[in-house]
């Protein structure tokens, strides 16, 4: 059974799911949510890399929202619930800062001081952030199917990208309105020794097994990039 805490944050208390390996963990892993909340299918995202020997950490960055899970949508023409927007609007990267401190701060009291963060859709960004604020615990990051990783305001993810000191992998999606084709030119043209952009031919959403989306084989690539950016990096 996973243990599930609640952490000490800036901003109140924080639920923190724990996902230990069953041997000694190599290390930690951080995974970042995507906008519908923490569900049983975000847990078994992180029993994966569990398996793989990584004791690995899923925050509920809603924790300071009054709704904290949103109903995930069916297939392609269900719509989304504008309280979902909602609650990725008012998310931002400094809020997960904070809640990264917090987690880190935890791990160490376990003692794991070396990190891989993983962010899926939303959480994209905040893995980013993460990798970029503390780079000398959270050594690498994947950004899977991200969204909004480019605005147009001086806090617009993209601009982390060139001060990131750790490994980078960034997975976009095809036909993707979150990172539509601008957007992903620009991803590109920031990529560099220990920063890999690629364009996966597979739909938003890609990695979730119970989505309508979810592609098997991008799945399985992608994950298999990650841990070995996690295993050459953390």
């Amino acid at each position: 059974m996973r243990p599930v805490f609640d952490i000490r944050t800036p901003d109140g208390p924080m639920e923190l799911r724990m996902f230990p390996p069953e041997g000694a963990p190599r290390g930690g892993v951080i995974l970042y949510m995507d906008a519908f909340g923490l569900r049983p299918e975000l847990d078994d995202l992180c029993a994966a890399h569990a398996r793989e020997g990584w004791l690995t950490l899923l925050p509920d960055l809603y924790h300071r929202l009054p709704h904290r899970h949103f109903r995930v949508p069916r297939d392609h023409d269900d719509p989304l619930d504008p309280a979902m927007h909602a609650a990725n609007d008012a998310t931002s990267m400094a809020m997960t800062r904070m809640d990264t401190e917090a987690v880190l701060a935890h791990a160490t009291s376990l003692g794991i001081t070396r990190f891989g963060a993983v962010g899926h859709c939303m959480g994209a960004r905040h893995a980013l952030s993460a990798a970029t604020h503390f780079p000398d615990r959270v050594r690498a990051a994947s950004c899977l199917h991200g969204g909004r990783m480019v605005s147009a305001g001086p806090d617009s993810p993209h601009l982390l990208i060139p001060r990131c000191a750790g490994g980078l992998y960034i997975a976009m999606a095809r036909d993707d309105v979150t990172c539509p084709e601008p957007h992903q030119q620009l991803l590109e043209s920031l990529a560099r020794p220990g920063v890999t952009v690629e364009r996966t031919n597979a739909l938003h959403g890609w990695t979730f097994p119970e989505r309508w989306c979810h592609d098997p084989a991008a799945a399985a690539h992608s994950f298999a990039a990650t841990q070995a950016l996690f295993a050459s990096r953390v």
